[in-house]
C-alpha cells in the first residue's frame, strides 16, 4: 500500500524566509489575502485558504488537489480488474486524508514551539510534498533546535494513539489496518526527520543548530551541512532510482538543489543573506564570518 510514499511524502517541515529589518526570519506579515497567500506558495499557483486553527492560518496548494485526485483515481484505474472497493478505500484514506492530517498535526508542533520561544507563525501551506510552515524568531540556536525537534516529537503521541486505537479492533480488520498503517507511518516520519541531516529537512536544520551549539565557525559548519545534505540528497535520490519512488527523487533533487545554494551563499561569503544560517554570521574586517 506505498508504505515508501508515506515515509518520504512529508519532505519539508518548515521554511523562513529572511526579513533583515527585523532579523525574525519570517515571510511577511500575516497574510489576510490571497495576493499574500500567492507569495507564500513555493511553487507558484494561489494557495486556497481552508480555515484558522489556533490562530494559525491553514492553506492548500492548487496542485495537492491535483495529488488527491490522481492519488484517488490512478490505483483504480491500473488495478480495476484485481482491486476490491476496501482495498481502494483503504488505499485513498492512508494516502489523503491520514497521510496530510499528520503532516499538518506535525506543522502545528513547529508552530506551537515557536510561540513558545517568542517567535511569529504566519500559517501553515499543505503541497504535494508535505508541509511548510512560515514561521519566525530572533533567537539562538538553542530555539532553532526546540523549534525544529517539536515537529518531529508531535509523532511520538500520534504513535501512542494509534496503537491504543488498534487494540479496540478485531486483528486484520479494515480498522486495525488503517491504525497499524498510521502507526508505522508516525514512527517513519519521526525517523526520518530526526536522523537524516539533510538540508532543507528536519534533521539538517537540527544538525545545523547543534553544530552552532558546539560553537563551530559560522562558514565551516555550512559548508559541513551542505557536504553532508549533499551525501544525503543524493542517497535519497538513487532510493527513489532504484525503487521507483518518484516522490523521493524529486525530494532528492530539490534537497541537492538547497545544498548547492548553502554551498554558494558559503563560497561567495554571503552567509548573512542565507535564510538558515543568517542570523549567526556577520562580515567582519579580520575574516569571513564569525560566530555572534
Amino acid at each position: 500500500h506505498n508504505y515508501h510514499l508515506l515515509l518520504l511524502a512529508q519532505h519539508c517541515e518548515h521554511q523562513y524566509i529572511t526579513n533583515k529589518m527585523s532579523n525574525i526570519r519570517t515571510i511577511h506579515d500575516t497574510p489576510t489575502a490571497s495576493s499574500n497567500r500567492f507569495s507564500m506558495s513555493p511553487i507558484g499557483g494561489n494557495p486556497i485558504y481552508v480555515g484558522t486553527v489556533f490562530g494559525i492560518e491553514i492553506t492548500l496548494h492548487p496542485l495537492l488537489l491535483l495529488y488527491f485526485v490522481i492519488s484517488a483515481a490512478l490505483p483504480w484505474l491500473l488495478n480495476s480488474s484485481t482491486m476490491t472497493m476496501k482495498d481502494w478505500l483503504y488505499y485513498v484514506v492512508v494516502n489523503i486524508p491520514l497521510l496530510f492530517g499528520t503532516v499538518l498535526l506535525h506543522e502545528f508542533g513547529h508552530c506551537f514551539a515557536t510561540r513558545k520561544v517568542g517567535g511569529e507563525v504566519h500559517g501553515i501551506l499543505l503541497w504535494p510534498l508535505g508541509g511548510l510552515a512560515y514561521i519566525g524568531h530572533s533567537e539562538d540556536a538553542k530555539d532553532d533546535l526546540i523549534v525544529s525537534i517539536a515537529g518531529p516529537l508531535t509523532h511520538i503521541p500520534q504513535a501512542l494513539l494509534w496503537y491504543g486505537l488498534s487494540q479496540a479492533f478485531t486483528r486484520g480488520t479494515f480498522m486495525d489496518m488503517l491504525c497499524v498503517q498510521a502507526l508505522w507511518l508516525n514512527i517513519s516520519l519521526m525517523l526520518f526527520n530526526l536522523f537524516i541531516p539533510c538540508y532543507p529537512l528536519d534533521g539538517g536544520r537540527i544538525f545545523a543548530a547543534s553544530l552552532q551549539l558546539m560553537k563551530v565557525r559560522v562558514d565551516i559548519a555550512a559548508k559541513i551541512c551542505a557536504f553532508v545534505s549533499l551525501v544525503c540528497a543524493l542517497g535519497i535520490g538513487l532510493y527513489g532510482f532504484l525503487y521507483n519512488v518518484i516522490i523521493a527523487m524529486f525530494i532528492g533533487f530539490w534537497c541537492a538543489q538547497e545544498s548547492y545554494n548553502l554551498y554558494v551563499h558559503t563560497k561567495e561569503e554571503r552567509l548573512q543573506e542565507h535564510q538558515l544560517f543568517s542570523k549567526y554570521a556577520i562580515e567582519t574586517n579580520d575574516g569571513p564570518y564569525n560566530q555572534i
